[in-house]
């Protein structure tokens, strides 16, 4: 099996300006070819540093993917970089350089280099052209890309086909949960090698790795039986397009009231396309007066209670599902911090409702985390109960 190496080039991103998304990208690419990503790193601007990362990554891999620095700038030293670590001069493609005349682009040309032997990858959207140099000695390839995501995600399907890289049986399988810790989800997969585990707000992602596809579905379909309805998803999609679908499906419209989230939750239905099948709409109640002049929350409960009660998420969820009309309402009401906290009411603390044909049902919930963190797990927690909701009703 081929083992492939990224090294990111820009020093936007070692000195904390930029996020890098670029190796995530290529590094999925390269599993789904059956070559095993063994190593990333990301260097600045440097000619001796990425040289230095190149010598590196050719001692651990088979393919060494530099990507960044192919621009026409001072600072784009990747070609020269590269050149320099295996002993080669840089040439001009000429095909590529007359490619950039006649676009009016002749100034650029130092974009039309590629290190000597080295056989270009065409850029469909940008100036830069790649290049894949062979080092027949070592049976080893560099394989140099922009750093444009729009420009590199083109050339580096061209890069993989030109290796002889083909898509294959993919031995990754995903599996998104919400509703336990990652603790949880480890200790009850313990027995399960070769897993990556990964908690965030949105729940516990699990990644099974496996290049023997009937190993691989015996691992799938043993996670399955053990985890049930935590599993939202077993692929990319978020919590808001898997809750869609239900809804779709079952024929059933939401509503939200927000008060913590403050339009969150709405924010994230409607980023799926086709929501207003399903969704009516929401209230933002974060003044008290709102909920009660809108969702019609109790002027007194609230004064008794406080904002943040199980009597004023009850209030919330009931009020906007009857004034919407809808089959099911989530609502919340919480402490997001950093300030507002007691120890009777501490940061994170929030009073989450849910009602249904059903009837309404209100959960307590202490969530960790910065004030953002603390409002992506309350609209995970959410659209996680109307997910668990949708699978029992329909219309």
């Amino acid at each position: 099996m081929k083992k492939a190496f990224i090294v990111i080039v820009g020093s936007e991103f070692t000195l904390g300006l930029k996020q890098e998304k670029n190796s995530l990208y290529i590094a999925k690419e390269c599993v789904k070819r059956g070559c095993k990503p063994v190593g990333i790193t990301i260097l600045p601007d440097d000619t001796y540093m990425v040289q230095y990362g190149i010598k590196m990554a050719m001692d651990k891999a088979d393919i060494v993917f530099v990507v960044g620095g192919l621009g026409a700038t001072q600072d784009d030293i990747t070609r020269e970089a590269v050149a320099e670590a295996i002993g080669v001069p840089l040439v001009y493609d000429r095909e590529w350089l007359n490619h950039l005349k006649k676009k009016g682009k002749g100034k650029l040309k130092k974009m039309a280099q590629i290190p000597y032997g080295a056989v270009k990858v065409e850029n469909p959207v940008g100036n830069a052209v790649g290049f894949i140099k062979i080092l027949d000695d070592v049976n080893k390839a560099i394989v140099g890309l922009v750093g444009v995501p729009e420009e590199m995600k083109p050339m580096l399907k061209k890069a993989l086909d030109t290796l002889g890289l083909e898509e294959r049986n993919s031995p990754l399988h995903i599996f998104r949960t919400f509703g336990e810790t990652e603790t949880y989800i480890d200790e009850v997969l313990s027995d399960i090698p070769n897993k990556v585990i990964n908690a965030s707000p949105k729940g516990v992602d699990i990644y099974i790795l496996d290049y023997n596809p009937q190993r691989l579905m015996e691992k799938v379909e043993t996670i399955r039986k053990r985890l049930g309805n935590l599993i939202y998803t077993e692929d990319e999609r978020e919590m808001e397009e898997v809750v869609g679908q239900l809804l779709r499906e079952r024929g059933l419209t939401l509503s939200t009231a927000e008060s913590s989230t403050g339009g969150l939750i709405s924010a994230r239905v409607v980023n799926v396309a086709g929501s207003s099948q399903y969704f009516v709409g929401g209230i933002v109640a974060y003044a008290n007066q709102v909920k009660v002049s809108v969702l019609n929350v109790n002027k007194l409960d609230l004064e008794k209670y406080g904002a943040v009660s199980e009597a004023v998420a009850k209030q919330m969820a009931l009020g906007v599902k009857s004034l919407l009309k809808t089959d099911i309402a989530v609502s919340d009401t919480g402490i997001a911090g950093p300030g507002g906290g007691t120890e009777q009411k501490p940061i994170g603390l929030h009073y989450i409702g849910y009602a249904d044909k059903n009837g309404v049902k209100v959960y307590k919930q202490i969530f960790k985390g910065d004030r953002n963190s603390i409002r992506l797990s309350v609209s995970q927690f959410c659209l996680n109960l109307v997910r668990l909701g949708s699978m029992k009703n329909s219309l």
